[in-house]
């Protein structure tokens, strides 16, 4: 957190932006940071509606693109976040066989004796394990100075998707910022 922020001041109206060139995680965060936003009383302008993308040729704004924009927003602030690096690992986990030795004659003959014999027989076949470790680095710019107030960066282990990942990251990010007296609280 910038210490040199005045300390009484909040902020009420964030621009939004998520720098990567992956589509779908932009709409995706964007859309999620918005909707957390707006319920805890902020107005909001994402990027994606006033700098649209093209599915033909799928780039970043420029600096002067996005510069230009916040200003017309009249935002006071300015949430950027970007994927630093992505990690991958694919591993060989070994399988497990457990077993009971019980005499035959428990097992022989009946139904109840057979399924207890084998009940106490778990096998677990051998499998390969792959691993994502995400590193998401995001700032609270103010808009007037272009100061940054506020930077995090996150490790996101294995998120099983992305609609869940961005749900439960905007959630906390919004919260921090909270805690940290960047943006207004919710009465």
């Amino acid at each position: 957190m910038n210490d040199k922020k005045p300390q009484d001041k909040t902020y009420s109206k964030l621009f939004i932006i998520v720098l990567t060139a992956d589509i779908q995680s932009r709409v995706r965060l964007e859309s999620d940071l918005a909707e957390v936003a707006k319920s805890r009383g902020l107005e909001v302008v994402k990027s994606l509606d006033v700098l649209p993308f093209s599915l033909d040729n799928p780039k970043l704004p420029t600096k002067e693109e996005v510069i230009e924009k916040v200003k017309e927003s009249g935002a006071d602030a300015v949430f950027v976040a970007s994927l630093l690096r992505k990690e991958e690992d694919l591993r060989y986990v070994e399988g497990k066989e457990a077993y009971s030795i019980m005499p035959y004659y428990q097992y022989h003959g009946t139904f109840t004796g057979f399924y207890s014999y084998l009940y106490n027989t778990v096998s677990i076949p051998a499998y390969y394990a792959h691993d994502r470790k995400y590193f998401v680095l995001s700032n609270l710019y103010e808009s007037a100075s272009s100061e940054i107030l506020w930077s995090v960066q996150s490790n996101i282990f294995d998120p099983e998707t992305l609609q869940s990942f961005s749900k439960s990251y905007t959630n906390r990010l919004l919260y921090q910022l909270q805690d940290a007296k960047l943006i207004k609280k919710v009465n």
